[in-house]
């Protein structure tokens, strides 16, 4: 019996071995099944990808985890989502990794990686000071299809050990599963955003076909395209008959550009003169406009020879979007449906000048063939009577009036002059009428407008398409989100001197929102009005309505 004890205790341990193996096994296969089940709970990408880290973190026992998403190129990273480090820390260390040193290391080769001191590899340099000290590492591509799309990054497992086979192959697993989420995440983002573009594409046609000025139409393409791109910047370049392309519309950053002409050169004139798409991952430089990271430029045309570029693009190189084809092909289609928008608005605007200089014309014929011929031959019969006349005191009084006469004749011919001459579009309270008699379809309910002072004569032109744009924003606002049955609109002058302010007031009985969850029309708002030197203010609450005040002054140092 005591010869077959070692035997027997052996062949305990070994089973119990097994057991544990298998008690271990089973336990991370639960672990993996649910951290499959965890990251496919959720179709937004960027939350997708906050749940593989967490996932991967946990299924491996590691303190810190990360996943680099590599850029279009392939070599470097365009986004980087950290799990185990606090906002302070992530904040001390600065910019985010481009994917050099060991995170490169992987891009250059995906294949899984495991270490036990990251420290001593040959490629591992490039840490920040502020950076937490690391050990051992295990990295692991992360494919979508057949492109990597990323890289898992895990470090110093919990107890001091290392990595082992079995973590990797959990991992691998773990990207295997993350692959198929990141592409379902990708899929619906994709119809969301396509979703998106149609229904702003159908705002725009429907805004259009009423009465709208074009500057208005303009600007909330502008408005459009950026806030559903998610971009930092969109403008509107058009060409003009002198052959020189100038901003026309611009939704952001850049406002204060307006109106100003851009060189022909390089992408910009790919796009306006062949009708090109141009896409630009690094490094945006067009002369006048600010410096972006990325870019998406399509050709903005007309049947009515309505030329020009749509751009979109980010500023932020960690923020920039990744422009593909889905991209291209909605943009295309919105800038392609509102640049026949903008020509028919500006045919309306054609026909409606050259109906006023008709009835200019038709009003100066009839000044100068009846009412000045009237004051001609009154004045020369009293002339006449003033000469027969044998007192002098009647004569001279005659004379005075026959003066007179001679100098209204002298107005009026000066007012034939001017009504002769093309407007030069001074009638503002018309054209705020018109942009909300557009707006009506899309409220259901007509607007009040009420226009108090003289605008026509105040407000200069430097301030009337941020004045109309603003107006044609917060009417767009209240069509989508109000549900007002009552909205009204008051443009008015305030001060006087260097003082003097245009105050445009909306209030709908909608509602209402909190106001810090405003999107980025508010913030445009606020863009116009500060650099016209005032402010814009929104007063709300939910089931309260809205109350929109946005101030610019008339004599703002932007417009000298």
């Amino acid at each position: 019996m005591i010869t077959r004890q070692e035997p027997l205790a052996e062949l305990l341990r070994a089973v119990l071995t097994r057991v544990e193996d298998l008690v271990a096994g089973e336990e991370r296969v639960r672990s993996l099944l649910d951290a499959v089940s965890a990251i496919a709970g959720d179709l937004d990408l960027h939350a997708t990808l906050e749940r593989i880290v967490t996932a991967a973190a946990g299924l491996a026992d590691a303190q810190y985890a990360a996943l680099g998403v590599i850029d279009t190129t392939g070599e470097g990273l365009v986004d980087f989502i950290t799990y185990g480090m606090s906002e302070q820390t992530v904040a001390s260390i600065g910019a985010q990794p481009r994917g050099h040193g060991i995170l490169g290391l992987i891009i250059e080769e995906p294949q899984p990686l495991r270490l036990h001191d990251l420290n001593t590899h040959a490629s591992s340099y490039g840490f920040p000071a502020q950076h937490p000290p690391m050990q051992s590492f295990l990295g692991v591509p992360v494919r979508v299809g057949n492109r990597v799309f990323g890289n898992l990054y895990l470090t110093d497992k919990v107890g001091g050990n290392d990595f082992t086979s079995e973590d990797e192959l959990a991992v691998i697993a773990l990207a295997g599963a993350a692959g198929v989420a990141i592409e379902n995440a990708r899929l619906f983002e994709r119809l969301r955003r396509r979703e998106r573009w149609l229904s702003a594409t159908a705002e725009i046609q429907d805004l259009l076909l009423g009465h709208v000025e074009r500057s208005g139409a303009l600007s909330l393409i502008a408005a459009r395209a950026r806030d559903i791109a998610d971009a930092h910047l969109a403008v509107v370049v058009l060409e003009h008959n002198d052959g020189s392309l100038k901003i026309e519309a611009a939704s952001g950053a850049g406002n204060h550009r307006l109106g100003s002409a851009l060189p022909r050169g390089g992408s910009l004139s790919d796009v306006v003169e062949h009708g090109a798409t141009v896409i630009v991952a690094e490094g945006v430089r067009i002369p006048g406009l600010e410096s972006l990271a990325s870019a998406l430029l399509v050709p903005f045309t007309g049947p009515g020879g309505v030329g020009g570029a749509l751009l979109i693009g980010s500023r932020d190189q960690a923020a920039s979007r990744v422009w593909d084809e889905d991209d291209v092909q909605a943009l295309r289609g919105f800038a392609a449906q509102a640049a026949l928008g903008v020509d028919r608005a500006q045919a309306q605007e054609d026909r409606g000048a050259l109906a006023i200089l008709a009835d200019r014309d038709r009003i100066a014929r009839d000044l100068h063939d009846l009412v000045i011929q009237r004051l001609f031959a009154t004045g020369l019969t009293l002339q006449s009577m003033a000469r027969r006349s044998e007192h002098p005191e009647i004569a001279e009084r005659l004379g005075a009036v026959v003066n007179d006469l001679d100098a209204t004749i002298r107005d009026i011919r000066g007012t034939i002059f001017e009504l002769g001459r093309e407007g030069s579009g001074a009638d503002l309270k018309g054209q705020i009428l018109s942009v909300a008699l557009a707006a009506e379809s899309m409220l259901g309910v007509r607007p009040h407008v009420d226009c108090v002072g003289p605008l026509d004569s105040a407000v200069p032109d430097a301030v009337r398409p941020h004045l109309i744009a603003v107006i044609v924003e917060a009417l767009s606002n209240v069509g989508r989100h109000a549900d007002a049955a009552q909205v009204d609109v008051t443009v008015s002058i305030e001060g006087a001197g260097h003082d003097a302010l245009v105050v445009v007031e909306l209030r709908d009985d909608g509602r209402g929102f909190t106001p810090h969850q405003g999107g980025s029309g508010l913030g445009n708002m606020r863009d116009r009005a500060r650099a016209l030197g005032g402010a814009c203010d929104i007063t709300s609450a939910p089931g309260e309505g809205t109350v929109v005040r946005w101030t610019a002054h008339l004599h703002s140092p932007e417009m000298a």
